[in-house]
């Protein structure tokens, strides 16, 4: 009679409790969620000079580099408690003018944060000239996986 009555909790406890430790066990999944971005794969570090996270560039910390999406690289950097981002796209990939060239990429930068912060003129000028610089030592040699537009 008793184990009738502490069996079935008992076996309840004991089934969530291996649940749990399978998934502790598993590790996380392997994909990413949606919206999340993908880090970006060793060539787009070579092209870029093998960037590295942490790196300055003008006084600006290197956060991350994620892509290729849609034809394109981002990198974002931070200075205090400010952000945005440099787009490295294929050349044609986006469709407005980009503010500066190599012979196959556009380099475009955005998405400041907070929202609304005005990034100084002379900080974008300077991490842009460097990333173009970078850049354009390397595009003849590296190919990123993604980073083109798709042949027609």
């Amino acid at each position: 009679m008793m184990i009738w009555r502490w069996g079935p909790p008992a076996a309840l406890s004991l089934v969530c409790l291996l649940g749990v430790g399978e998934r502790l066990l598993s590790g996380p999944p392997i994909t990413a969620r949606a919206g999340q971005r993908t880090p970006a794969p060793p060539e787009a570090f070579a092209l870029l000079d093998d960037l590295e996270i942490g790196e300055k560039l003008a006084g600006w910390t290197v956060l991350g580099l994620t892509g290729p999406r849609d034809g394109a690289l981002q990198l974002d950097v931070a200075r205090d408690d400010i952000r945005f981002s440099i787009t490295v796209a294929a050349r044609g990939a986006v469709q407005f003018p980009a503010p500066r060239t190599t012979a196959r990429y556009d380099l475009y930068y955005g998405h400041p944060h907070p929202r609304g912060t005005e990034i100084p003129d002379n900080a974008i000028r300077a991490i842009m000239a460097g990333i173009e610089r970078r850049v354009r030592r390397n595009e003849a040699d590296v190919v990123v996986p993604g980073l083109s537009l798709p042949e027609t």
